[in-house]
């Protein structure tokens, strides 16, 4: 006697079996936005904005510590932005397209060098600038000292302002990363 196989195609529908693209869902991809806008916007705002708008105000130690309490008043928002932009990225590397492109793929390796270096530059920035201005330091902003700044403290000004810049070459690449993977995701 004959064994007949069922066909399986048929058994499935009338459309071919196709396995499902584990797509990065709507609350990861909403929580990475958000964590990446939290930090990068605030990051922006304070290193263009707030560190040299403190020139308008006529103490230099006055400046300190208005660098030092709108920072510090950032940095748990901004860390946890970070942390969370951190944990949904990995998440999201999981679910790859099924057939990724080359471009996909290299993307995908910068966004993690940029992310990486996120983090870098913005533990580098969070202790620079505890240095910088720390015990209200008379300065003229949060990366320029003046006459009466200490040796030490202009070096890590000097330092705050390589991480800083650093911190939002990282963001800008983070973002514009992003955008391409969504991209490279639609066409595969």
């Amino acid at each position: 006697m004959k064994k007949i196989k069922p066909d399986v195609q048929k058994l499935k529908g009338y459309l071919p079996h196709r396995e499902p693209e584990r797509k990065p869902g709507a609350v990861t991809r909403a929580l990475y936005d958000l964590g990446l806008g939290v930090w990068f916007g605030g990051s922006l705002f304070g290193i263009l904005a707030m560190n040299t708008a403190v020139e308008v105000l006529d103490d230099p130690e006055e400046r300190g510590k208005m660098v030092d309490e709108g920072w510090a008043r950032f940095q748990p928002y901004g860390a946890l932005g970070l942390f969370t932009a951190l944990v949904t990225h990995f998440i999201m590397r999981r679910r790859a397209p099924r057939k990724p492109t080359a471009t996909f793929k290299t993307v995908s390796l910068v966004k993690d060098a940029l992310m990486l270096g996120a983090c870098v530059s913005s533990v580098a920035s969070l202790a620079l600038g505890e240095y910088a201005v720390d015990d209200y330091s008379p300065v003229e902003s949060a990366t320029e000292g003046v006459p009466e700044t200490s040796e030490d403290t202009q070096k890590a000004q000097s330092g705050l302002s390589v991480a800083s810049w650093a911190q939002l070459v990282c963001g800008v690449g983070l973002i514009v990363a992003g955008a391409v993977l969504t991209s490279e995701r639609d066409k595969s």
